[in-house]
């Protein structure tokens, strides 16, 4: 979406229109159900909440719909939360509550047309070999050996839609040298060239002698849809939360500190331990 182009719906109440209707199916009731319909007003009104569209359905509404549909407690709490947020363009997830955590950024991800990635500390998510990802997770106190061993293989599956790319979802990497000095041997450095050379994909590094990039704070995601009507949104993964930006003007900053650091950048085809 272009910037500064206005929106009617915050992504925030796409996702959870997309919830609601995946637990509606769950339960297997269809869209015309008496209750349903008691509840909501309308067949079309319900398909609207569904798909995202303006409604004007309050925050008890969505609550009833949760009991209908056996949504548990904590997630009814996160669903309504989030709803009476309104038009609301920034929003967070604390980590305990993953109604819309890193699960709901890898949705988004899925239906964007281009995805920008700043990594500051760690090589991002889809570019690590499996010994990368097992020694991250391994840095873990809280993880025993079993489930370090269950949180690599997720990983190692979610990289699967990136690899099989067929170039019309785009990635750009850009990250610091710090992320390349940081535990990447050669097989690693392997995987991120092996990455650049797709083409679906660019990998870029920010080296040390070009001082410290002026607007990159920090690592985050930005995605671009190819719907008009849904607007850019900004990933961040904060050490105790996930935060969503949606506003026009923060977007539209996280983009430039994007595209203004790629004079400094280089291919990480040049990189050399």
């Amino acid at each position: 979406m272009a910037a500064n182009q206005p929106h009617q719906t915050p992504m925030r109440r796409k996702l959870i229109g997309r919830r609601l209707r995946m637990r509606r199916k769950q339960v297997e009731l269809p869209m015309r159900h008496s209750e349903i319909t008691a509840i909501v007003g309308s067949t079309r009104s319900l398909q609207r909440l569904e798909d995202g569209e303006p409604t004007g359905l309050t925050f008890p509404v969505i609550g009833s719909l949760c009991d209908l549909y056996k949504v548990p407690a904590e997630e009814k709490f996160e669903l309504q939360r989030l709803w009476r947020l309104g038009p609301a363009t920034t929003w967070t997830q604390p980590r305990g509550r993953s109604v819309f955590g890193y699960g709901a950024y890898r949705e988004l991800e899925l239906h964007a047309d281009l995805v920008r990635k700043y990594e500051s500390t760690f090589v991002p998510g889809h570019l690590q070999t499996e010994r990368y990802i097992r020694a991250m997770f391994a840095g873990n106190p809280d993880l025993t050996e079993e489930r370090i061993e269950i949180e690599t293989q997720n990983r190692v599956r979610a990289q699967g839609p990136f690899w099989q790319n067929d170039s019309e979802q785009p990635y750009r990497y850009l990250m610091s040298e710090a992320v390349l000095r940081y535990g990447c041997d050669a097989a690693q450095l392997d995987r991120l060239v092996e990455a650049d050379s797709l083409e679906h994909a660019t990998v870029k590094y920010i080296p040390f002698e070009s001082g410290p990039p002026s607007l990159l704070y920090g690592s985050f995601s930005l995605l671009s849809f190819p719907d008009e009507d849904d607007p850019d949104i900004v990933y961040v993964e904060a050490s105790d939360a996930y935060l969503y930006f949606e506003e026009d003007e923060s977007v539209q900053f996280y983009r430039t500190a994007f595209d203004s650091s790629d004079d400094q950048a280089r291919s990480v085809k040049e990189f050399k331990l």
